[in-house]
């Protein structure tokens, strides 16, 4: 087996711990991936900014085709999982210190579920049960928390 490195031949990729990777399961050659720390450290030290993004592998090449950041309205927070509903909504759920935050299709993410339904803490895990429609999200000190998707 053989690996190949592919953080580090992207112009934009932050040079930070990655903290998920989100493969898709009907191309194994595409993912989403989430970084952790501050832009503004990185920015000092001169290497790129961002926290989300998508990333398709060509196994020929052995290259890989990076999108802008995706973080938008989130700020300069670190992301600490992503699950995509890729079934049924294409649905983009990023968990943070804050909470997890939805996007759907537009640029904006917002607070997913009812606002005050999931108290504002860090979030350092999420996993989507696409059979049962939930997402579950594993928090730090506050227990584990589901939300029933459409």
């Amino acid at each position: 087996m053989t690996y190949t490195r592919i953080d580090s031949l992207a112009a934009n990729d932050p040079n930070r711990f990655i903290s998920s990777i989100y493969i898709d399961p009907a191309n194994k050659n595409h993912v989403w991936l989430s970084y952790s720390g501050y832009n503004a450290y990185a920015s000092a030290a001169g290497t790129s900014l961002g926290h989300i993004f998508k990333v398709t592998y060509n196994p020929a090449t052995h290259t890989a085709t990076w999108g802008p950041d995706l973080a938008g309205n989130l700020g300069d927070q670190p992301i600490t999982d992503i699950a995509v509903d890729w079934g049924a909504t294409g649905d983009v759920f990023v968990s943070t210190d804050f909470g997890v935050f939805v996007k759907s299709g537009g640029p904006t993410w917002v607070p997913a579920g009812v606002v005050g339904s999931l108290p504002p803490v860090a979030v350092y895990g999420l996993t989507i049960n696409v059979g049962s429609r939930v997402l579950y999200a594993a928090t730090h000190g506050r227990s584990a928390w589901s939300l029933a998707l459409p």
